[in-house]
């Protein structure tokens, strides 16, 4: 018999966010445990934390009437989503953009950086302006007060963008408006960096071309990051976001990117002696030399990555380096990305969040903006300042994760031991550990409405004690469908699962 667990998930999850804002006035927040192993794993509060889905990621150039961020944080809070991958702006014109296409007044607008004169658009890389960054700091305590975990792009690579960037936007809106480009600044350290197309670039070449007006100003933002965001509870840091496409000469960038990088590590540790930082940076695009230079870096605690993600490289990749992999983007493996916007992309995006959680990735963030190539017929007329409630059913599905996360009682100890001998699925996932054990079976990347007939799922390989558990079959769009019993016996057990569409899981542990 089905049981519909609903009400009491809702229930649930704003209790959890309500201890989660009260924990944060006492506890150290978000931590890393058993770092150096492996198994290395968040924690939150003190327990294990799964963080996905997401809000938009131009949270942070947006006045309320171009993005009502206090409307989606607490639609998240309410639906067991708690996580954001956002960056500040780089490019005023890319501000003023965002502001027009949802519905905001240009008279709200703010800017990181101070204008010599109201509307000049010239700035003093040198000043910060105050009312930004005290904007961009309420934007984060309300989060934390509602548990969201903020994954901080800290320097957007992409806002370099230029004509011969690789991908379909050609507009050279960022570099025209960026701060860092001469003709927006008084600040004659940025001269060389001009107009020409390859000039741009040099931007990363600060420490090695010994430019130190230009690496000062860029220490001096990424210092401003932590002195805003060092206390709080909720932030990890991610140094520089898609460098792959916009760099000239990777070996001038590696000492740029280790002398920003101990930046953050040193200001941090002076704000917050003894509390641990949590940094990496995205490595999407780059060489494998490249990304295991960046992977092996011993001031980075993180591997993201932002192309295609596998499931197997989330595996293999945390056990070489010993660091939790982070799929930055709800980027599949057949190459298409999800969105929250997009409501024909429920069922992906719910595959897709199962399917990495059973990689032991526990970040896992999701557009809100529409994809290229996705339907573009009935979106909110505001791209990103659009009321979320009730436009994907993937917020449903978001409570029955929410809840299955919840019940887990070893996730420390669940590794990657154990196999599907016999059962559904083109996707087939398993973890166990001594005391617990998950399976969790799919329809494959990017197809939906597969029907599955009732069969037993046959487990092998598991790390399972030899004894009686109980078993949870769990539908991920509904909930839990039943409970029973169960043996293990030689680290194998078999199950009976009954007819379903997509996707299924097993959850097997000690009453």
């Amino acid at each position: 018999m089905k049981v519909d667990l609903t009400v009491l998930v809702r229930i649930g999850v704003m209790m959890t966010a309500l201890l989660g804002s009260a924990g944060a006035q006492a506890g150290e927040g978000l931590r890393l445990e058993k770092v150096g192993a492996e198994k290395v794993y968040f924690t939150y509060h003190g327990k294990p934390l799964l963080s996905f889905g997401g809000l938009s990621d131009f949270i942070f150039y947006a006045a309320e009437d171009a993005y009502d961020y206090k409307v989606w944080a607490d639609w998240a809070a309410e639906h067991g989503i708690n996580h954001v991958r956002a960056y500040p702006p780089l490019s005023f014109k890319h501000v003023e953009k965002f502001t027009r296409e949802n519905g905001g007044s240009l008279k709200k607008m703010l800017f990181p950086y101070r204008e010599t004169t109201a509307g000049s658009r010239q700035f003093d890389l040198t000043k910060f302006d105050a009312p930004y960054w005290q904007r961009f700091r309420w934007q984060c305590e309300y989060l934390q007060s509602k548990g969201i975990i903020i994954h901080l792009l800290m320097w957007n690579g992409w806002q370099l963008r230029a004509s011969d960037t690789p991908g379909r936007n050609k507009s050279d809106l960022d570099w025209a408006g960026h701060f860092f480009n001469p003709a927006n600044n008084v600040n004659s350290f940025t001269d060389h960096l001009g107009s020409d197309l390859g000039n741009r670039f040099k931007i990363y070449h600060s420490v090695a071309d010994k430019k130190t007006g230009l690496a000062n100003a860029q220490k001096a933002w990424l210092r401003k990051l932590v002195e805003v965001t060092a206390d709080l509870d909720n932030v990890y840091y991610d140094l520089v976001h898609e460098i792959k496409e916009h760099h000239r000469d990777w070996k001038k960038v590696q000492p740029w990117i280790k002398e920003m990088a101990l930046t953050v590590r040193k200001r941090y540790a002076e704000l917050q002696p003894g509390k641990q930082a949590i940094l990496g940076m995205d490595t999407g695009g780059l060489s494998e030399q490249q990304r295991d230079w960046m992977f092996s870096r011993p001031y980075f605690d993180l591997l993201i990555y932002g192309k295609k993600h596998t499931a197997g490289n989330a595996r293999q990749w945390r056990i070489r380096y010993n660091k939790p992999y982070i799929p930055q983007e709800s980027w599949d493996d057949n190459g298409q990305k999800y969105s929250y916007i997009h409501p024909e992309q429920r069922v992906h995006s719910r595959k897709y969040m199962w399917k990495f959680m059973m990689a032991k990735c526990q970040q896992m963030d999701l557009y809100m903006k529409p994809r290229i190539g996705f339907s573009s017929e009935n979106l909110p007329k505001h791209p990103h300042n659009y009321d979320p409630r009730g436009w994907n059913k993937f917020e449903d599905d978001a409570l029955v994760l929410r809840a299955f996360w919840n019940s887990l009682t070893d996730y420390p100890n669940l590794w990657f031991n154990g196999t599907v001998e016999s059962g559904p699925g083109s996707h087939r996932y398993v973890l166990s550990s001594k005391k617990e054990a998950v399976a969790y079976c799919s329809s494959a990347t990017a197809k939906e409405g597969v029907k599955f007939k009732g069969q037993t799922l046959r487990l092998k390989g598991l790390s399972l004690a030899d004894k009686t558990y109980a078993v949870a079959i769990i539908k991920p769009d509904s909930g839990v469908l039943s409970t029973r019993t169960i043996t293990a016996q030689g680290g194998t057990l078999s199950a009976r699962l009954p007819s379903f569409t997509d996707d299924i899981a097993v959850h097997i542990y000690r009453r």
